[in-house]
């Protein structure tokens, strides 16, 4: 397989998610987005900013726009008319894993019968047969809902489990489009995650970095900076506007993409701090991606970023994959031989 450039490789992306989500979502369509990412992981906000982007590019009238905590169904149906479509924001939280967005969405299927609901791309997984069941109940009882799944692995779980058309497209992120790194202070940066996804031992939280050549630094983007504390703070002050009046919801899509928008910028300067990345996040992999810099990628510790990188992203000439962190150094290497 020929390597593409990060430039290719976006634009490519991009193009498979239009070519399955106009056929849902029409020029003028009324449109709400449920689940802003309130809570400080960064990469949840590129997901944001690739569908506001694509949403703009496809002419959609978002009309309603909420983090879990604003959610209302009754302004929703307000709102939205009669052809009107609830779409529900994308990301990794499809299941009972992480089981308070996986609450919101069911509640959501409760509430708002009668309203298409699409869900953008998500992965998914599930630790529970009743939370299986309890899914299919909800998606069987709504009667109008279309998952849209970013590997294959969630895909072919989500097509034999729930009675609804699924569809396979990459991550909404690459709507961001290329970025520009900033300048790099140190040879490498490791951005490794702690939380309940980590890889356990082969976590690049693990890896020595006395192992790797040159200077390197390692960190995480899960805390939010003073300003982005404060955008959060409005956010929860609006959520009695937006609520009401039109300019109110008008003001409640700004300031979450402005947030949004606060966290993109965090990320590319953690990633820039590096010539080099290695990391077991999967927006890590993809904003490498966008910023077109050499990285390494680890999974996570039930197969998400391998799964989505056998999909999509394998053909990036600016990334390795590693089975472990003993692997890193040694494919950090085949960047210089150009292997």
């Amino acid at each position: 397989m020929n390597p593409v450039n990060h430039v290719e490789l976006i634009s490519d992306l991009q193009s498979k998610v239009s070519a399955e989500l106009d056929l849902y979502i029409q020029p003028g369509m009324r449109v709400a987005l449920v689940d802003f990412p309130f809570g400080s992981n960064a990469g949840d906000s590129y997901i944001w900013l690739g569908q506001i982007e694509y949403l703009r590019r496809r002419g959609a009238e978002i009309v309603y726009s909420c983090w879990y905590g604003a959610y209302d169904p009754v302004r929703i149906r307000q709102v939205l008319g009669k052809d009107g479509v609830v779409l529900f924001h994308g990301g990794g939280n499809f299941g009972d894993l992480w089981p308070g967005p996986h609450a919101l969405r069911l509640r959501v299927l409760q509430d708002l019968q009668g309203i298409r609901v699409i869900q953008f791309p998500q992965t998914v997984k599930f630790e529970t047969a009743e939370s299986i069941a309890a899914t299919q109940a909800a998606i069987a009882a709504h009667g109008d809902v279309v998952l849209f799944l970013r590997d294959r692995a969630s895909f072919d779980f989500a097509k034999q489990h729930f009675a609804c058309p699924t569809v396979l497209t990459p991550d909404m992120a690459f709507f961001i489009g290329a970025c520009q790194a900033v300048a790099p202070s140190h040879d490498g940066m490791v951005l490794a995650r702690g939380d309940i996804e980590s890889s356990g031992e082969n976590s690049v939280a693990n890896l020595n970095l006395a192992s790797l050549h040159g200077r390197w630094t390692r960190g995480d983007w899960l805390e939010s900076d003073r300003f982005e504390a404060l955008l959060m703070r409005a956010l929860c002050l609006l959520n009695g506007v937006c609520n009401g009046s039109a300019p109110g919801r008008t003001a409640m899509v700004a300031l979450s993409n402005l947030l949004a928008r606060q966290r993109l910028n965090r990320g590319i300067r953690q990633l820039s701090s590096g010539k080099q990345v290695v990391t077991d996040r999967l927006h890590a992999h993809i904003l490498c991606l966008l910023l077109g810099k050499q990285h390494v990628v680890l999974d996570n510790n039930y197969g998400k970023i391998s799964t989505f990188h056998q999909a999509w992203t394998q053909r990036a000439g600016e990334v390795r994959f590693a089975s472990s962190i003993d692997d890193i150094p040694h494919s950090l290497t085949k960047f210089a031989e150009g292997a």
